[in-house]
């Protein structure tokens, strides 16, 4: 039951700031349409629609999210089959994440409801940006892995067998489910295991080195099953590694200005890192006139991880997005907990203090939150409303998002085929087996079909527009 208390009041939490999340919601299944959303949902529907023979012809990304998301994604299914409240626990399993990062940071649990309810209603306010945390498939569970892994480095010991096997199966599945967390938290871990567990250290580092080979067995096990998984030999991961290192080698300075571009001339990201790297000065500057710089030197370690997330994306040339740098938030808000715990007239209060700030901040934001679930509601049923004028016995095109966006919302069994905009085909994260062998037709073929972007029409020669809703485009030929 002590344990269990926790849950109960982030859930008791969540509910009463649901109207954050209910904004996210409608903002990235209402009004931006992104599909990626329902990935889970619909692999878990397909499984208990056809078992394995219903999953097979799955096409996963890079990141498969097999674990823990998908497989609690097929056990909750059954239960939460409403595409909203299936949605609405797995928004409440990335809310409880923050909370058990920071306890595992070692702050209070008072402290810790703190990095949860922040990164909740920050994320309500700018949906598009920091709400792709409450969704799954957009990275929070690194946070869970993340205070995992502290955990077992906490409470390690070579001698204990179940917890080595234990540890390496988890370590082998995040190699396939979740690549970033190597990227995002795996260096601050790998230091905090150094210092830590010292020689020890060897043993739970090279376990992780072996769930990478172990991690290979399950993707060919996956394949085996008729799911398509992409690995680093589908993308040009390496062959980008080695181009900046060819440039830094030739010309350092040129590749750190390019970094710094590639954040200071970004509209979102040059005010929230400039913000964050004054933060970062005022701690710092902190730590140093209170003699404790040593002392707090694994903070320092988790506070770069944002800046090396940004040097990953350039590395990798992936255009930066908040999905790829959710410890951003966390960290300012860890940053924030810290200095006011630093000053000694507020700490007793500041947790109230915070808590309430959050409470009015809610309650100011109200009637525009209110405002945008409403929006979102509309444009959906809009959407489903233009989309049940079409015969769904004849299959229609589609560009990538508005398929899976209709599969989940609407009651039809409609056969919809992705293409891209230069009319090519595209089974990007979705099951080939909806396309009902379709997708070798040619384009121009389909008499009817869906786009997301009005310039398309112009490229597709005889198309028409026939519909305009909210944003979707519908055609005919």
């Amino acid at each position: 039951m002590r344990n269990l208390k926790p849950i109960l009041i982030l859930l008791v939490l969540f509910g009463t700031f649901h109207l954050f999340y209910d904004a996210i919601y409608e903002n990235h299944l209402g009004e931006r349409t992104n599909s990626d959303v329902f990935y889970p949902y619909l692999f878990a529907r397909d499984f208990w629609v056809g078992g394995w023979t219903g999953v097979r012809g799955w096409n996963l990304p890079p990141c498969s999210y097999l674990f823990p998301e998908i497989l609690i994604a097929v056990f909750t299914y059954p239960v939460l089959k409403s595409v909203y409240w299936f949605h609405f626990a797995f928004g409440f399993l990335s809310f409880v994440m923050p909370f058990y990062l920071a306890k595992a940071l070692g702050f209070k649990e008072k402290k810790a409801y703190l990095f949860s309810l922040g990164i909740l209603a920050l994320a309500g306010v700018l949906p598009n940006s920091l709400g792709q945390f409450f969704l799954p498939a957009f990275h929070a569970m690194i946070f869970f892995f993340a205070a995992y892994t502290l955990y077992e480095i906490n409470h390690w010991d070579s001698k204990n067998r179940i917890q080595s096997f234990r540890f390496l199966i988890l370590i082998s599945l995040v190699w396939i489910s979740e690549y970033w967390y190597f990227v995002n938290v795996a260096p601050f871990l790998f230091v905090y295991t150094i210092i830590h567990l010292r020689k020890k250290s060897i043993y739970p580092i090279g376990l992780v080195f072996l769930g990478f080979g172990l991690g290979k067995v399950w993707q060919q096990g996956i394949r085996k099953l008729g799911i398509g998984i992409l690995t680093a030999k589908e993308l040009p991961t390496m062959e980008r590694i080695q181009t900046a290192i060819d440039l830094v080698s030739n010309d350092p300075k040129l590749w750190i200005s390019g970094v710094v571009r590639s954040v200071t001339e970004h509209s979102i990201f040059a005010d929230w890192y400039y913000l964050y790297f004054v933060l970062c000065i005022f701690y710092v500057l902190f730590l140093f006139l209170r003699l404790e710089l040593k002392k707090h030197f694994l903070d320092l370690v988790f506070l770069f991880l944002p800046f090396l997330s940004v040097i990953a994306l350039f590395i990798f040339q992936i255009e930066p997005n908040f999905r790829y740098l959710l410890f951003l938030p966390f960290c300012m808000i860890f940053i924030i907990v810290r200095l006011v715990l630093m000053l000694p007239l507020v700490r007793r209060i500041a947790t109230l203090v915070l808590f309430l700030g959050i409470v009015f901040f809610y309650n100011d934001k109200y009637p525009l939150l209110a405002k945008k679930v409403q929006e979102g509601e509309t444009k959906r049923a809009h959407r489903m409303e233009c989309l049940s004028k079409f015969d769904p016995n004849i299959p229609g095109a589609a560009t990538y998002w508005p398929i899976k966006y209709s599969y989940a919302f609407s009651e039809k069994n409609w056969t919809l085929v992705p293409f891209t905009k230069e009319g090519v085909y595209y089974p990007w994260i979705s099951n080939q087996t909806w396309d009902k062998g379709l997708g070798g037709k040619p384009f121009d073929e389909f008499s009817w079909g869906i786009t997301d972007n009005k310039e398309n029409l112009d490229l597709w020669k005889g198309t028409r527009l026939v519909e305009e809703c909210a944003g979707w485009y519908f055609y005919r030929r």
